[in-house]
């Protein structure tokens, strides 16, 4: 079910079903440990297929089935919520992948966000990935999440609006914007860049320098391109923190405003350090104890 918060205009999916589902990154530690390394009665290991819906697709390496408990009924007719299994390997961790293999994972997301956005009533595809028990993750294998809604939410709304807004101003797209980002590291088409009105400590985005305005738009040379940078961002994080729980959320433009679209592509990288607390709760508002400076001075001189 959709609702939305009458005091202020925030979509809510009521979704029931997800209080049943299996945690693996909720229960004791040292019960969690012995699971964690043998993927007994993990639902993506290969040998528990049984435990999830029928598989959408599957490669052999990257698997994408409909989430066991979604928080998008498709049955109502909200959207679709699938689960990417980025892995056979129950304890291979993100930023071990290779290149290659990241390649096809991002391949295989490009791919299924382009099937959903073509069914009838998808206006915005989200991926996202929460990895450990502070970003969220119910399972401790490594996986990503695809909701595909029948709506543009506010904020989506809000963020094309504003770049739409600064592209009309001031004639360039807000990513070419020194005043806006802090770059650290690049290659032929992407920027590891600091946002210098960053909301969560230690964030980091990964923008492109073309204005290429969705996942579903890059080549196979891009995604390579995006592959090799996004392993270098997650090398930073495991030489801060090997143990940091964090989320990755890519962004894309809407589909009906991709045709003249003043949005670009980007990924924004949340490491979960200091979880969100009552005052952000309560005001919206957000504290930063980190200064973009600050940040820039530590990648460049610790973990590049």
């Amino acid at each position: 079910m959709l609702k939305y918060n009458y005091l202020t205009g925030t979509p809510v999916y009521i979704a029931e079903e997800r209080l049943n589902r299996p945690n693996s990154t909720g229960i004791p530690q040292r019960k969690a440990d012995k699971l964690k390394n043998s993927g007994e009665n993990c639902p993506f290991c290969p040998h528990n297929a049984h435990m999830t819906p029928p598989v959408i697709y599957d490669n052999g390496v990257v698997k994408i089935v409909p989430n066991l408990y979604p928080f998008i009924s498709q049955k109502e007719g909200l959207g679709f919520h699938d689960v990417v299994i980025d892995t056979p390997n129950h304890n291979e961790a993100l930023s071990d992948y290779t290149p290659k293999h990241m390649e096809d994972l991002l391949s295989v997301l490009k791919m299924r966000q382009i099937q959903l956005e073509e069914k009838p009533g998808i206006e915005y595809v989200q991926v996202f990935k929460n990895n450990g028990r502070n970003a969220g993750a119910s399972q401790s294998h490594s996986h990503w999440q695809i909701g595909a809604q029948n709506i543009i939410s506010p904020k989506i709304q809000y963020m094309y609006d504003k770049l739409k807004d600064y592209k009309d101003l001031t004639g360039k797209s807000y990513f070419d914007s020194e005043d806006a980002y802090i770059s650290v590291w690049e290659n032929a088409l992407f920027k590891i860049a600091i946002p210098t009105d960053s909301l969560f400590s230690f964030e980091t985005h990964i923008i492109t320098k073309e204005d290429i305005p969705s996942l579903t738009e890059f080549s196979e040379k891009q995604l390579s391109l995006l592959a090799e940078i996004l392993l270098k961002q997650l090398s930073i994080y495991k030489k801060y923190d090997s143990t940091l729980d964090f989320n990755i959320c890519f962004y894309s433009t809407p589909k009906k405003y991709k045709q003249n679209s003043a949005m670009r592509f980007f990924s924004q990288f949340i490491p979960r350090k200091g979880n969100i607390a009552g005052f952000e709760f309560s005001t919206g508002c957000y504290i930063n104890s980190v200064t973009p400076e600050a940040l820039e001075n530590l990648i460049k001189k610790e973990f590049l």
